[in-house]
């Protein structure tokens, strides 16, 4: 056994160099968002925060400016929101404004940012599936007959009511079926009967969840059920530790089980080798096994299950002739490893490296069977590989392994109380420390008190199982649900995971920066557009634009063009111009015809997402489990004792800009004129004779209008008297021309995009004395708070103060924290009000 020493030859620093090179290129900013809940009702407004952390240091990025953001309906992929949001060092937080007209549903809240969207891109992690009730305490109740414990029934038996348990018949049940990328596969409708039932054949080929849509009359609600495919055995799959079997190298070998997290799959075998017993095998609750063999090329091994004797699995059917095999330990602050290999007295070089970044690289001299201390003193935090190189550089050996080095915070939450009345005061003090339990000052904490009936409970990503886990090795909600708990993880089963996982889907592997060519980025940090006149000469064409916010047409700036007219908005203009138009215009050059776009970076995300897979969390939706009685109450509701009173939002028809530039053009564009009629009741509207045309018509006034292919007839050629008994005329009420949007801007040369989104920030309501606790107004608020961005004071503390509203419930803070040098945590609480 030999304690390990890092000292470097040129050469191998020039391999460390060149491997690091290489990541740093293939590397991308891990993107989080982190909404105030997880299910919301129509018409309520959405919080979010938006982070970017390095890919590799997970410092705070600072590389982009802009944030894309969109809401999608998830099966239809319909976009019901689609802002820019500023990013300032990595972060950003805003809100969204949930249409009350929007169906119930599952929808995803989905941000874009330049450095993390790219064409051919594989893997998409930067959204947040939410999803949308009409009412929290839905009007149409559904249950059905399939559980957690799934029993594997062909038939989906419904039954539709009413909160009061009256069964609802004719009630429409849209049905659709969807594989685990959540794409529909098949959808159908059928109606309740006379009792409120319905039963419906389960095909389970494929699928995975099923989504109910249910409409009765004004009625709408909306469930999804997970499914098990009982078409598909459970599969099995075998890794050996360090991806190979190496003839006579004794290595463990690790089993899992693709099921459902939380179904026991516990079983029990024997390993065959030669038909003959050689071993016992266990496979743990959670779907894991693990066993030790020294394999023997030549040999047949096969694995014999109790539950099925009759069906045997054929394993380790490739076994190399030589290579090696690393065996790995983690005792206190060292690492252990035990290396074999078949080239014994020869140079080999041994790498750790995590997230691209290379701790550990050494020559050495490896004997038959080799063990070596390495310190982690040093060594980050997360997903770590291990891989033995040749004299020549290449790959024999490659394995994962986690290390756990103080990367994760220690946070706590004290409240003043436990219960609490309406409308009393909630204070709660947050401390972080590190884990040697050191105050740690100007961390980061942020996140939301909110009731706990608008939360799902099985939504257990984090932060700190994103940044570790989903972004560095995709979906595992076993390595999920471990790292998720509070308390010291499981670091033993940590490793057994990783181990059984498939190695090519970590990021950081050295074979996948080999493919590395420059990709094409399709979203920027600036927004770019063109101004193109036509039948003109370039030298004639202006250089400058015009740029000028909606609401403030005289405060404008000059935006340079180039030789083909192109100009660019920055992000300063775009946070100039915040939840507002910003308006570009051209400046004429006599009579020549202008062309003006602005290219909308929205447009490029549906190629782009064509290739990209979701990886989505496993979460339950729609569960109809009354808990509370709570009343149906939104913001266009005013809430009485006896009664309910619906206002009608008023909202605008067009912005005030546009607005005022529609009444310039009656008068600019208009051409209409009236002549006094020679004596007539009524004048005439565009008369075909007169040379006067300086009389405008009036909006609501009534004239007389002849038809235009007859205006000869009527108004004579010569004559300055109308003949009217020809009838070829009519009287008409007048109304202005009516432009659109893009009508009008192309009559005055301009074209337009809207600045950053910023909108009301979060309004925390206080009672802080007799008077304003007595108000007779409701308070129906189940956010009661939304904190992005708190920090830690010099003894690791911060505090917050809100107040309950009229809701009796249980309410639930979730916070999570972040340090300058990327390190996580979270904290979670709950209170009772009374």
């Amino acid at each position: 056994m030999s304690n390990f020493v890092q000292s470097q030859t040129l050469y191998e620093k020039v391999l460390v160099a060149e491997f690091e090179e290489k990541a740093r290129k293939n590397a991308r900013p891990i993107e989080y968002l982190q909404t105030d809940k997880d299910i919301y009702e129509t018409g309520e407004q959405l919080w979010f925060k938006f982070l970017q952390l390095d890919g590799q240091f997970l410092s705070p990025y600072q590389g982009d400016s802009i944030l894309y953001l969109r809401l999608v309906n998830q099966i239809s992929r319909e976009v019901f929101w689609e802002e820019k949001y500023g990013i300032y060092s990595g972060f950003t937080d805003g809100m969204v404004l949930l249409n009350e007209n929007l169906n119930p549903g599952i929808y995803n809240l989905e941000a874009y940012s330049p450095s993390s969207v790219y064409h051919e891109m594989k893997d998409y992690h930067a959204f947040k599936e939410i999803e949308i009730r009409q009412f929290i305490n839905p009007e149409i109740i559904i249950r059905h007959n399939l559980s957690d414990q799934d029993d594997y029934s062909d038939t989906l038996s419904l039954i539709v009511s009413d909160k009061q348990g009256n069964r609802l018949s004719d009630a429409k049940i849209q049905i659709t079926w969807l594989n685990s990328k959540r794409k529909s596969i098949h959808e159908t409708t059928f109606q309740s009967n006379l009792e409120g039932r319905l039963e419906i054949p389960l095909n389970r080929t494929g699928s995975q969840w099923i989504d109910l849509d249910v409409t009765l009359g004004n009625k709408h609600v909306f469930q999804r059920i997970e499914l098990k495919d009982i078409t598909n055995p459970k599969e099995i799959t075998f890794h050996p530790e360090s991806g190979k079997l190496i003839h006579n190298q004794e290595s463990f070998v690790m089993l899992s089980a693709a099921g459902d997290n939380n179904e026991n799959q516990s079983r029990q075998g024997v390993l065959l080798k030669d038909g003959e017993i050689l071993q016992f095998i266990n496979m743990g609750s959670e779907g894991l096994g693990k066993f030790k063999v020294k394999p023997e090329k030549g040999s047949s091994y096969r694995i014999l299950w109790n539950d099925t004797p009759s069906d045997t699995m054929t394993v380790f059917d490739q076994i190399e002739d030589r290579g090696v095999t690393i065996n790995l330990n983690t005792l206190a602050d060292t690492l252990l490893m035990t290396i074999q290999t078949s080239w014994p007295g020869q140079k080999h070089f041994l790498r750790l490296q995590v997230r691209g970044i290379v701790h550990v690289f050494h020559e050495l001299i490896l004997e038959d069977n080799s063990q070596i201390k390495i310190p982690l003193t040093n060594i980050p935090s997360g997903i770590a590989e291990i891989a033995i190189f040749n004299d020549q550089a290449e790959p024999l050996g490659e394995r994962l392994t986690w290390i756990e080095n103080n990367g994760k915070l220690i946070v706590e939450a004290k409240l003043n109380q436990q219960e609490y009345g309406s409308r009393e005061k909630v204070k709660v003090t947050f401390t972080v420390k590190d884990s040697k339990g050191t105050p740690l000052e100007g961390v980061q904490i942020g996140g939301t008190v909110s009731d706990k009936l608008y939360q799902n409970s099985r939504y257990n990503r984090s932060l700190y199982t994103f940044a570790h886990i989903i972004t560095q090795m995709g979906t595992n909600p076993n390595l999920e649900s471990i790292l998720g708990l509070s308390e010291e993880n499981d670091f033993r089963k940590i490793n057994n995971i990783l181990e059984s996982s498939n190695i090519e889907k970590y990021i950081w592997l050295e074979q996948k920066f080999e493919n590395y060519r420059t990709v094409e980025y399709p979203l920027g940090n600036k927004l770019t557009g063109q101004i193109k006149y036509r039948n003109s000469s370039k030298e004639n064409d202006s250089n400058y634009g015009l740029l000028f916010r909606g609401d403030n047409e005289g405060n404008t700036a000059f935006i340079p063009l180039d030789r083909e007219g192109n100009f660019e908005i920055y992000p300063e203009e775009l946070d100039f111009g915040k939840d507002e138009y910003l308006y570009i215009k051209a400046l004429p050059k006599g009579s020549s015809e202008i062309i003006l776009t602005i290219k909308d970076p929205f447009d490029d995300l549906e190629s782009v997402l064509k290739t990209a897979n979701f990886n989505y969390p496993s979460i339950d939706y729609g569960s109809s489990e009354q808990k509370l009685d709570l009343p149906a109450f939104d913001r266009n509701m005013i809430l009485l004792s006896e009664f309910v009173v619906r206002g009608k939002r008023i909202e605008q028809e067009r912005e005030k800009f546009i607005g005022e530039l529609a009444e310039r053009a009656k008068l600019d564009f208009n051409d209409d004129f009236l002549c006094n009629g020679f004596g007539h009741v009524w004048s005439v509207l565009n008369c075909y004779y007169c040379a006067d045309k300086n009389i405008k018509p009036v909006e609501g006034g009534e004239y007389i209008e002849v038809f235009d292919s007859d205006r000869e007839k009527v108004f004579g050629n010569a004559s300055k008297h109308y003949d009217l008994s020809l009838g070829n005329w009519r009287r008409v009420i007048y109304k202005y021309p009516k432009y659109t949007d893009e009508e009008l801007m192309k009559l005055y040369n301009m074209t337009r995009t809207k600045g950053f989104f910023v909108g009301a920030g979060f309004q925390a309501k206080e009672y802080p004395d007799h008077e304003s606790k007595n108000d007779p107004e409701a308070d129906y608020r189940n956010t009661l708070g939304w904190y992005p961005y708190l920090f830690t004071d010099s003894n690791g503390k911060a505090e917050i103060e809100l107040y309950t509203s009229d809701i009796r419930s249980i309410f639930a803070g979730n916070f999570e924290v972040l340090s300058a040098d990327g390190k996580m945590g979270k904290v979670n609480f709950e209170f009772v009000v009374k």
